[in-house]
C-alpha cells in the first residue's frame, strides 16, 4: 500500500509540475516571471516617484553650499 501511495504521489507531482511541450513550459515561465516581478517593479517605481517628489519639495537648503 505504501508503494502504491508513493507512486500515485510521484505521478501527481510529475503531472502537476511538468509540461507536455516546450511552448507550454515557456508560457508558464513567462507568466510566472510577468506576475512575479510586476508588483515588485511597480513598488520600485512608486518609491522612486515619492522620493523624487519629496526631494523636489524640500528644495535646496540655504547656507549649506560652500563657496
Amino acid at each position: 500500500m505504501t508503494a502504491t501511495l508513493l507512486t500515485r504521489l510521484r505521478d501527481w507531482a510529475l503531472d502537476t509540475f511538468t509540461y507536455e511541450s516546450e511552448s507550454q513550459a515557456a508560457g508558464a515561465t513567462a507568466d510566472a516571471t510577468r506576475w512575479g516581478w510586476l508588483p515588485a517593479l511597480s513598488g520600485v517605481s512608486i518609491g522612486a516617484d515619492v522620493a523624487r517628489s519629496e526631494h523636489l519639495r524640500s528644495g535646496p537648503a540655504t547656507g549649506d553650499v560652500s563657496a
